[in-house]
């Protein structure tokens, strides 16, 4: 009798349900993760862009004299080639950053100026930029938008 070689059908049926097995578990756990650093990038780029307002309303205090207005400060800041180019981490296409009243597309961190902020904290007026990033939250499975008021920022243009 020859001796034959390969494998029987119960061996490969069982590697099959094995990688089946692994595969329920681990792709779900790869999207979750997926979600989560795109919703990251999102406030990393709300984040970033918070120091440079300031250092740009200070560049133009410096090169005028005069107080810049949130307007121009918004203005100036995205023509800087590290935020006019910056992808969106949800739609690579599309725009990181944008100017005018916040909206609701996932990625977009959304610069509105405001020419008479209120500080809640000390009930000073003053001009300032409302950052807003819009992502989808890991946790409540839901996208976090202006109207929640979760993560958004006021950069004092004073």
């Amino acid at each position: 009798m020859k001796n034959q070689k390969g494998f029987t059908l119960i061996e490969l049926l069982l590697v099959l349900a094995i990688i089946g097995i692994i595969s329920a578990i681990a792709i779900p756990a790869l999207l979750g993760q997926r979600e989560k650093a795109k919703a990251k990038a999102t406030q990393d780029n709300g984040a970033s862009i918070a120091g440079e307002l300031a250092r740009v309303a200070d560049d133009i205090r410096e090169q005028t004299g005069a107080q810049p207005t949130a307007t121009s400060v918004v203005t100036k800041t995205l023509l800087l080639s590290n935020f006019k180019n910056a992808k969106n981490p949800y739609a690579p296409a599309g725009l990181g950053y944008t100017a005018g009243a916040a909206g609701s597309t996932l990625g977009v961190v959304y610069l509105t100026a405001n020419p008479s902020y209120t500080d809640p904290a000390t009930g000073r007026t003053y001009p300032a930029v409302i950052i807003t990033p819009i992502f989808k939250s890991t946790v409540t499975n839901t996208t976090v938008t202006a109207a929640s008021n979760a993560y958004i920022k006021a950069v004092a243009i004073d």
